[in-house]
């Protein structure tokens, strides 16, 4: 029983991290409701806040997330945010549980722009902290590091996005917990200038040594300037295995200042 409620928080922490973004839309790079990474940055001077709800069926259980992504560019190259989760938990036959989740503190470098003959590069690094109550459901108890390299292309209206990440994950002495590598393929197409379709299949290790399968899912979504600073965007993610969530509904938008 232990080491399944282990699980269950490590898991909702991955799942956090991954639907958590980072950056808004440009001409060229990935955005919400993404999580593949992409290889931009806000820019330097630009404060930008990032809106989200998350609606995600698992079996039985269902969970809420709020998540509130403020954004700073310090430089053209370099940019700081910080993931803030509220947690919704609906576990059936259990009792609901809800609070701040565990906080991620992140930086982003692009190392290269993108040219006609390659792609952009960027390197992310994410602190995962144990701001949420563990004995509630709503953190891991650990503090984890996670590097991430992104690589996005344009080819005219259809843009390309590949990610690869690790995560140390803490495992406050569990043998049976493991390091997380994690990837994503997405790709934007353009419709029109202001609205998007966007589709994405992403995964990554199972934390638990003992699991057969490894979570992997896909999403279909789209984003849509509503005016000229703020986004709208939306999508349905779907579970291709049981480590996944089955299904995962997402909304939300960015606001640029």
């Amino acid at each position: 029983m232990l080491m399944f409620r282990l699980f269950e928080k490590l898991v909702i922490s991955i799942v956090l991290s991954m639907v958590a973004c980072t950056a808004f839309p440009s001409n060229s790079f990935a955005y919400r409701p993404l999580v593949t990474e992409d290889a931009g940055v806000a820019g330097k001077g630009v404060a930008q806040l990032e809106l989200s709800w998350d609606y995600l069926k698992w079996n039985g259980d269902r969970e809420n997330v709020l998540l509130f992504v403020p954004i700073f560019g310090v430089t053209e190259r370099i940019e700081l945010s910080a993931e803030i989760p509220y947690l919704l938990h609906n576990h059936e036959g259990k009792e609901r549980m809800d609070g701040i989740g565990d906080t991620n503190l992140v930086g982003k470098f692009v190392l290269l722009e993108e040219k006609e003959s390659r792609p952009a590069l960027a390197l992310k690094g994410v602190l995962k902290t144990k701001s949420g109550n563990e004995e509630k459901g709503l953190g891991s108890g650990d503090i984890d590091y996670s590097i991430v390299g992104a690589a996005s292309k344009n080819f005219g209206t259809l843009t390309l996005h590949v990610m690869l990440g690790y995560t140390l994950v803490g495992a406050d002495g569990d043998d049976n917990v493991r390091d997380i590598y994690l990837y994503g393929l997405a790709a934007d197409y353009s419709v029109t200038e202001k609205f998007h379709v966007v589709a994405e299949i992403a995964g990554n290790r199972h934390p638990d040594r003992a699991a057969s399968e490894d979570p992997l899912s896909g999403l279909l979504g789209f984003t849509h300037q509503v005016a000229a600073k703020v986004i709208l965007d939306g999508g349905v993610r779907y579970g291709f295995n049981n480590a996944a969530p089955k299904w995962n509904t997402t909304i939300g938008f960015s606001i640029t200042f």
